[in-house]
Formats: structure tokens, sequence, C-alpha cells
């Protein structure tokens, strides 16, 4: 069973891909994994992300003195975000290493999200671009230059039908791999029973 609200994708080569439902999730569960950004001013970034990006403000912890050591923000589920007050908010915070965090936006009118972005102000955005993978993504830099991408499935009619077909074909490698993983298990367990 599927922990987290899903809807199945037919692809043009016939496969069905679960995608996350597009619905923000305030429950509290395990995160499995999570980003932690810190930055260099709370309040200027939660604007960013809430206002700008559709993040939703889940939490907001202070410390011992009073002062918010921890912005806990989600946009879907297993979707979160925490930022923390960098160490030294003067200096600059080395963003240039490569990381970017990716947020699948299937569903999402990427182009509204990229004009939300531009009128909150205070980061950068470039996109909606189609990607040679067969995605449509926008890539936004919040204040301190952290990447940030929203991608979301091609429309059907703009993809590229040899990746597509790459794509099922290492789908279904994958699956059989998979089988094969699993039979010798299922294996060892009937000689287990049969002794």
């Amino acid at each position: 069973m599927n922990p987290f609200p899903t809807e199945s994708q037919k692809t043009d080569a016939g496969s069905s891909v679960e995608v996350p439902s597009p619905v923000i999730d305030l429950s509290i569960y395990v995160m499995p994994s999570f980003a932690t950004l810190a930055v260099s001013n709370l309040e200027r970034s939660q604007r960013w992300y809430v206002e700008g990006l559709g993040f939703a403000l889940l939490a907001s912890i202070p410390g011992p003195f009073g002062d918010v050591v921890l912005i806990h923000l989600r946009r879907w589920r297993y979707q979160d975000l925490l930022l923390v007050p960098a160490r030294n908010p003067h200096a600059s915070i080395p963003t240039d290493r490569g990381i970017r965090l990716t947020f699948s936006a299937h569903g999402t009118d990427l182009d509204a999200l990229v004009a939300s972005a531009r009128a909150t102000g205070g980061g950068s955005v470039e996109g909606p671009t189609a990607t040679p993978w067969n995605t449509l993504d926008v890539v936004a830099r919040d204040p301190d230059g952290y990447e940030v991408v929203f991608t979301s499935t091609l429309p059907s009619h703009l993809q590229d039908p040899a990746f597509a077909t790459r794509m099922e074909q290492v789908n279904q490698q994958v699956l059989q791999a998979g089988q094969r993983q699993r039979q010798p298990s299922i294996i060892d367990d009937e000689k287990l029973h049969h002794q």
C-alpha cells in the first residue's frame, strides 16, 4: 500500500507511473528525508518560500531566548524544507557547490509559480524550460542563492518519443532485476520449510 496520496498516470509507452497528489499535507509524520538550509535572514527566506513558491509554514520553533531558530516548511507530503539561521549571517553562504533541491510539481501551474515568485521578489526564477529528459522545470534561487527546482512531466505532445521509449526499457529492466532478486529468497525460504 502506498503511504501517501498518489494518482496513476499513463506514459506514452503504456506503463503506469504513480505521482504525488498536489495537496499540501500539514499532518505530522516521521520525515524519511528533508533538506535543511542555513539562511542569512529567516524572515526573508520564509517569505520567499511561502509567498513566492507555495510552501506552507508548518512550524516556527523558538530557541531558548525566544528568537526563531528553525522554520519548518512543506509543499506536498514528503516535501519538507527546514530553514535555520546561518552561524554568521554576514558571511557569504557557499551555494555554488552544485547541490540543487528538486521537488515534484506534477499538476502545478508552473507559469503561475514563476509569476508568484517574481511578484514576491527577493530571489530569482527561470523557466519553465523543457529538458531533454521529458520534464518541464522551473529553477528558483532563494535570497541566499540556493537552487530549488520544481519539475513536472512535459506534456506528451512535446516529449521526445525516443527518450520515453528508452525510459520504458529501463523500467522493464529494473522490474526484471527486482523479480530476479526476489526469487532466490523464495526458493531459500521453501528449502528451509522442507528440511
